[in-house]
């Protein structure tokens, strides 16, 4: 919710600037604007979800930029970007607004470091490195994918230590949220899953590698000697793709 707030607040402040500066015209010309612009916003988002279900990694940037290019030049000589004086500034505003929203992991020192970790990707792709202190583990990731694409390697990255019926094993709880974002996540042989609350469970894809439990008693029970590490997994969203695989 505190995101949402945060959205909708900066939605009030433009409104209202523009009430200010423009009056009632200038906010009924922006809402008349904004909606002639949705279905391109939407086309492209679209087209970016197909490009990068279609094309391998590494060769997506090409198709983006001779796509995104014709895109411009189109809109420049139909006159929809308001002549040169506005093209280049607003295609520094859209710039920056990628730079500013992309997942950037966050640099090690600057509370990103410790056995929680939050992790967030919006279309850009994040590859974080999740590297802790000797002798301590991860406790708990928080991840969320907004149309983008996060890479977790969890095969070497030591887990907190929990005691379940007389044996020690580690435990990292995952939470993931998806709006038509991917998640994929790289496990050890030695991991178990556990599902948590898994609400879009129809995002979830384990290899056949994997092993999957139901409850943390239904683990505890068959697999705590045999697999001492465990993901405690729970999936909340709308579309997008969440795969664990093991090595």
């Amino acid at each position: 919710m505190g995101r949402v707030r945060v959205a909708f607040g900066l939605l009030v402040v433009v409104v209202g600037t523009a009430w200010l500066l423009g009056g009632p015209d200038a906010v009924r010309s922006g809402g008349r604007w904004t909606l002639a612009l949705l279905p391109y916003v939407l086309l492209g988002l679209g087209l970016l979800l197909l490009l990068r279900a279609a094309v391998p990694r590494g060769l997506l940037a090409a198709p983006l930029v001779l796509i995104l290019g014709g895109a411009l030049w189109a809109a420049y000589a139909a006159g929809w970007l308001g002549g040169a004086a506005r093209f280049w500034p607003g295609l520094i505003v859209l710039l920056g607004a990628a730079i500013a929203l992309g997942g950037v992991p966050v640099a090690t020192g600057t509370g990103n470091d410790g056995p929680l970790r939050h992790y967030r990707s919006v279309v850009l792709p994040l590859r974080p490195e999740l590297v802790t202190e000797p002798g301590t583990g991860l406790r708990r990731i928080t991840v969320a994918s907004y149309l983008g694409d996060v890479r977790l390697r969890l095969a070497d990255v030591p887990f907190q230590s929990e005691t379940v019926l007389d044996t020690t094993v580690e435990v990292l709880e995952l939470d993931v949220t998806l709006l038509f974002g991917s998640v994929a996540i790289e496990l050890d042989h030695r991991c178990a899953v556990v599902k948590g609350d898994v609400t879009n469970a129809l995002a979830v894809h384990f290899a056949d590698q994997v092993r999957v439990y139901a409850t943390t008693d239904i683990y505890a029970d068959e697999a705590r000697t045999e697999l001492p590490r465990r993901i405690q997994l729970n999936v909340i969203g709308v579309g997008g793709t969440v795969a664990i695989r093991s090595r």
